[in-house]
Order: structure tokens, then sequence, then C-alpha cells
């Protein structure tokens, strides 16, 4: 009975060594560099008169600190005990000082579950708790491994309590009741491929690895590195460019590769109140999204994706961490961007979906692309003063900024009804956000010296949501942006 302290699974003890080894890797393996891998003059003269034995000191250390990692490990997992008792979820854990944490039902946003490697083998998994008004840099709680249908009998118990006027040895009797659910959105593995080919995160695998050898910057000889560059350099540009074409390449291979693990097997569930994702190849993670709580709703065109098009449907919630790094507020990683009202029209249905968009004027085109050009053309003509003649391809900055002007200017635009805004925008890709006016927290209206005398404005708004989230419009004809204002303006004084 979960009215009794229940412990966690004892995999839990595994978790913490392995999580203090990731967290001391690093010293550790300096440790090795120094004391070990290291045997010159100067430390045998050290170590001479001591014996034999000083020479497996090092080893000694390492045992006594991996014994005290398991040792704690122990303690945490002893100590640590959840149960239900009136509506609420009381957690006690501690090292050395015994914490409590009691959480009532009707604060909890959502339980998100997640399966790692080592959870699968035994039916578990890990239950990150969300509360309202929490902090969005992490959750109110977290069960490392719990049995997957205690986990879910614990949501199901929090569900009904707080839909039923009943006491809690009601709740428990009728624990076993499966709630109406029905799948609104699976990705197909030919989705899930074009997904994972057009994330566009090669960039960011390569800050990451530029980032991890900066950390190792006295061990890698990055000076001669450097150096054999230099004479690849004198070869030719041509050479240079294949090698940046390949590792690019490869940073790609390596972005689908994660992008194809993350999302495997995305599927979107409504389950009764709630909106239920489930997606991942080797760690399987869970999130629910209380429909009520949804205070925005963004559909993104990326540059890759829009010619075919395709799009993505991401949210804006309301209290807890739930738009964490994991979920990223994503309800649909890829569809036919005509598809998506017809997937979200029951399930939101206070949002409209296919609506027509008022753009912005002719007069404010050039504005979208003028300081980019000009910008552009600067950053030529200094590439073309230090690489000449070879930077002239540089140009085609120029030509990308108009290109990105235009279409910035095609895209800005928006719609609105008695209880909704619609704002379209594009920063290089293009996103289209659906507000309710009585989810809006701010309204702003502002106009600067050159957006006066094209009689031009700039409308954002913004909503409550885990990290903040804020919108806007540049260069509408500035009448429409009044009406917009004045639209939202009643709302605010109530």
């Amino acid at each position: 009975m979960m009215s009794e302290p229940n412990r966690l699974h004892p995999i839990t003890i595994v978790f913490s060594v392995i999580k203090n080894i990731k967290e001391t890797i690093v010293p550790i393996f300096f440790y090795f560099i120094v004391f070990i891998v290291r045997e010159d003059a100067k430390d045998q003269i050290q170590f001479e008169g001591f014996g034999p034995w000083v020479n497996f000191v090092p080893y000694l250390i390492l045992i006594l600190i991996f014994f005290i990692m398991v040792l704690s490990g122990i303690i945490k997992w002893y100590r640590y005990t959840f149960r239900i008792e009136d509506k609420e979820l009381r957690i006690e854990y501690g090292l050395f000082v015994k914490k409590k944490r009691y959480i009532p039902f009707d604060r909890i946003q959502s339980l998100d579950f997640s399966e790692g490697i080592l959870h699968r083998p035994f039916g578990l998994v890990k239950v990150k708790v969300e509360t309202a008004g929490g902090d969005h840099q992490k959750s109110e709680a977290e069960m490392s491994a719990i049995k997957k249908e205690d986990a879910l009998a614990l949501r199901r118990l929090i569900t009904e309590s707080k839909n039923r006027e009943k006491e809690s040895e009601d709740i428990i009797e009728t624990v076993g009741v499966t709630p109406k659910q029905s799948i609104l959105y699976k990705i197909s593995p030919k989705q899930l491929l074009f997904f994972a080919s057009t994330s566009g995160r090669a960039g960011v695998v390569v800050l990451a690895v530029l980032g991890f050898g900066s950390q190792f910057d006295e061990l890698i000889p990055f000076d001669k590195i450097f150096k054999e560059m230099e004479h690849i350099a004198k070869v030719g540009y041509t050479l240079i460019a294949i090698l940046v074409a390949i590792g690019m390449f490869l940073a790609w291979l390596v972005s689908v590769f994660m992008a194809y693990l993350k999302y495997n097997d995305f599927t979107l569930e409504k389950v009764e109140g709630d909106l239920v994702i489930t997606r991942g190849l080797l760690e399987k993670r869970t999130t629910t999204i209380p429909i009520k709580k949804v205070q925005a709703v963004t559909i993104q065109e990326s540059l890759f994706r829009q010619p075919f098009g395709y799009a993505s449907v991401s949210v804006e919630y309301a209290g807890g961490s739930i738009l964490d790094e994991n979920t990223e507020g994503l309800l649909i990683p890829v569809v036919k961007k005509k598809k998506i009202g017809q997937i979200l029209e029951e399930t939101l249905s206070d949002y409209t979906f296919d609506i027509d968009f008022i753009g912005a004027p002719k007069r404010a085109m050039r504005r979208f692309f003028f300081i980019k050009m000009f910008v552009a053309a600067i950053l030529t003509i200094l590439l073309s003063i230090w690489l000449w003649p070879y930077s002239l391809i540089a140009i085609f900055l120029v030509i990308a900024a108009w290109i990105l002007g235009l279409l910035q200017y095609k895209s800005a635009g928006w719609n609105m009804t008695d209880t909704q805004l619609a704002l379209r925008y594009r920063g290089l890709d293009q996103q289209t956000t659906y507000m309710r006016k009585n989810r809006m927290q701010s309204l702003n209206m502002s106009v600067n010296w050159f957006q006066r005398r094209a009689d031009l404005a700039t409308v954002e708004t913004s909503v409550m949501s885990g990290g903040g989230a804020h919108f806007h419009v540049k260069h509408l004809n500035a009448e429409d942006v009044r009406m917009i204002y004045e639209w939202y303006r009643p709302a605010k004084k109530e």
C-alpha cells in the first residue's frame, strides 16, 4: 500500500555511484595522469626508501573513494522513503540530516516518467514531480527508480483525487480504473528519418566537440595541430574547404543519430484532461501536460522543412519545469502543416488554427533587410581585405541577408478574433504563435524613430510559462497595432 513508507528500488545505489563517478571523472582522469601514467625520475626519487608498496597507494586511494561512493549510495537509498497520506505525497530523505518534503496533490501538475537502459530490465521508471509555481530549472522532487505499475498507480491516485470529491479510502479502492485515452499523433519511421535529417543540430554538435576539447588544452597538442594546419593551408584553401565539409558532414550524421535516438517512437496521447508524450529509444521518457495549463501554441516551420509543407508544434506551459531541456515543449516533432488543425482541433478546442493573416505593408519591406545587407556588406569588405581574393565569395552574405529579410517580411503577420491573437514572425525559422486573450500576461506597442516616419509599429506579447515566453512582430501597420492594443486593454483592466 502506498500509505506505508516505500523505498526506491535497490538499483538506485548503482545510479548514485554512476552519478558520483560522472561528477568526479575529470579529477580522477588527471589523478591517473599525474600519479600513475607519469613515471619519471623525479617521482622515483621521491618514493625511494618507502618500499615497493608505495606504488600501490594511488590505487588504494581510488578504491577507498569508490568504497565511499558505494557506502553513501546505500545510505541514501536506505533513508529515502515515500508514501501517500492525507492527499499528500510525502518524501523523506537525507544522507546525514533527515529531510521531509510534503507535496499536496492539488499542487502537483504532472508526473513525468523516463526509462533508461538500466530501468527497463526491471520494469522501473524514474519519476519527476512537477508542481504549480515550481522552479523551472528543476523538478519539485525525483524518484530515481520505482516500479512502473506503482508509478502509474500514483498518477491515477493524484488524478482521481483532484477530479473527485471523495475520501482517500474511496479513491484508493478505484485505483485500477483505466482512464480514457486516445492517440493523437505517432511518428512514422519516414517522418522520424526526415525529422532527424532536418533537425539542424550539426552546429550544436560542433560547438559541443570544441567545448569538450577546450577542457583538455593542456593534454592535447593544439599548437602542433595548428602548425600542421598551417602547412595544409599552404597547399590551398580548397583542401581546407574539403576538410571543413567532411567535418560538417560527420557532425550532421552525429546529429541525425542523436535525434533518432531521442525522438524514436514519439507518441502524443490524450488521457482524460492531459496530453501525454512518450519518446526515446535508449531512454524512454513520458511527459504529461495538463491541457488547461497550455498558455500558447506555436507552429514552427524551419528553412529545411517549410518547402516540403512540414512543421512542428510546441506549447508554452504555465507553472512547473515541464519545458526543460528534455521536453522542449514539443507536442508534434514533424507533420504536414495542413493536418495540424485536424489533429488538435478537438483537444485544444479553444484555439483556431485555420486562419488568414494580415501581413506587413509594402512600405515596411526594406526595413527588414536594409540593416542586414549593410552589416553583411561591411563584413564582406573586411574579409576581402584580409583574405583577398578568396574572400570575394563573402559577397553571398549580402545576397543571403537580402533573402532572409525578404522572407521575414513575407512571414510577418497577425490575426485577431474575439478571444485569440495569432502572431507570425521569423528569425531563421517561421513561427506562428496562437494565444488566448485570457492567457496573455502583457501586450506592448512600441514605435522607434524610423518606424514613426513610415507609420509602422512593433507589437510584443508574453504568456506565463515555466521559463517565460515572449513573442513579437516588427514593422506592422501602426493602426493595426493600435487596434490589437485596444483589443487587449479591457482585459488588462479587469
